[in-house]
């Protein structure tokens, strides 16, 4: 059975305590929810099942079913499942979209990702039994980020670009060519085929946000690499990761049978998608992992990829994976480097945590649809090494 994307869209991607941090998250999703099934040309009605990917619900009013208040808010009464897999959050809810519909429980799901890193509030487990004396310390769930027993991730992927030899000036180089690649698109128009505009409360006013606002295109490599490391990792620094943004991602899916029944667009086939795990530590090659898996499912190599995202969690995490699939080939690394993240990756768009899993995919489609067709590979990892991959085709390029 071929499961098609039949809309897909997302809000900007707003800066930490930016114009979408006093947005609540659950009006962040319901608008990218609105907007992918405006683009789909589908009613509400014809949703089955929704599935959300988010990763800190304690960023929304009430921390619990966040997937079912999003469905309520769209007047869409369905089964909703809310999944957290850190980063791969909103890629796991779309392989659960999948198996719905090649399952025949669902002909046609809405998938949505959200997160706002704004309003992650911060934590007591003092309070709950009371403090008769002394001070009240508060935990900070996203500084830094990192896991009980284990180094932080900004550790885990400075460690993994030492084990595969990408020095820090290829990080930094990499990560200043993100914010470039991010301005060639917003001026070539590329972003708006995916982005809903979203009217926004900051203070007391209230704006249009309309692009992303992490991107910082008049940097310069030298300026990054004046930025000291991080966390205690040798290479991470603020300028070779991305911040911590706020922002929504939805996609509507369906049976090719439905697409057709409903007259919707076909923006990609959904080839294959396959989740992988590796030693904890592992994120920055857990892509490379999830992508040979994932390839090797669908019957192609990686050289047949027309393009590749990546999710920039850190830099290292493009550079260390294509390294891998390149099977230590230096010029096979630069070829698959070019095909990489080619309008700019999360290091200049931002990284909601739970929405950029969708971003990739739909960023991936759009680029392919600009190009006539092809087909494409899209990765990303998740803390404490989870891995989700997925392959998408577009219809052109001689029947491709």
């Amino acid at each position: 059975m071929s499961i098609v994307i039949a809309g897909a869209k997302r809000t900007p991607f707003g800066r930490y305590q930016g114009g979408l941090s006093e947005t609540e998250p659950l009006d962040l999703a319901v608008h990218a929810a609105r907007a992918a099934l405006g683009a789909a040309g589908t009613d509400p009605d014809t949703i089955d099942q929704i599935f959300v990917g988010n990763c800190i619900p304690g960023a929304f009013e009430a921390a619990s079913v966040t997937g079912r208040q999003i469905g309520l808010k769209l007047g869409i009464d369905k089964f909703t499942t809310t999944v957290d897999t850190a980063c791969c959050s909103p890629l796991t809810a779309l392989r659960l979209a999948r198996w719905a519909i090649g399952l025949g429980e669902a002909r046609a799901a809405l998938v949505v990702g959200v997160e706002s890193m704004s309003r992650v509030p911060h934590l007591s487990r003092q309070l709950r039994a009371g403090v008769r004396i002394g001070e009240v310390k508060l935990i900070d769930p996203i500084f830094p980020i990192t896991y009980p027993g284990y180094s932080s991730v900004a550790v885990d992927a400075s460690d993994g670009a030492e084990r595969y030899g990408v020095p820090k000036r290829m990080l930094d180089a990499f990560a200043m060519g993100s914010h470039l690649k991010w301005a060639d698109a917003a001026r070539a128009g590329k972003f708006t085929d995916e982005i809903a505009p979203i009217r926004a409360r900051k203070g007391r006013g209230e704006a249009l946000v309309t692009e992303d606002e992490q991107p910082r295109p008049d940097g310069s490599v030298a300026r990054i690499s004046m930025l000291p490391p991080v966390f205690g990792s040798k290479t991470t620094t603020p300028g070779n990761a991305p911040g911590l943004n706020d922002g929504a991602t939805a996609m509507v899916v369906m049976s090719e049978e439905r697409a057709k029944e409903l007259g919707a667009p076909v923006l990609a086939e959904l080839v294959e998608q396959v989740g992988a795990t590796d030693a904890p530590n592992g994120i920055s090659w857990i892509p490379a992992i999830a992508i040979r898996k994932v390839l090797e499912r669908s019957g192609l190599r990686i050289d047949d990829m027309d393009l590749i995202e990546i999710n920039e969690a850190f830099a290292a995490m493009p550079l260390v994976s294509t390294k891998i699939l390149a099977d230590g080939d230096e010029e096979r690394w630069l070829r698959l480097i070019e095909r990489t993240n080619v309008n700019g990756g999360a290091v200049a768009i931002g990284h909601p945590f739970g929405a950029s899993g969708l971003r990739i995919v739909m960023t991936l489609a759009y680029e392919l649809r600009r190009r006539g067709g092809g087909t494409g590979v899209a990765a990303i990892c998740g803390g404490l090494t989870q891995g989700e991959a997925a392959v998408v085709k577009v219809a052109g390029r001689g029947g491709k």
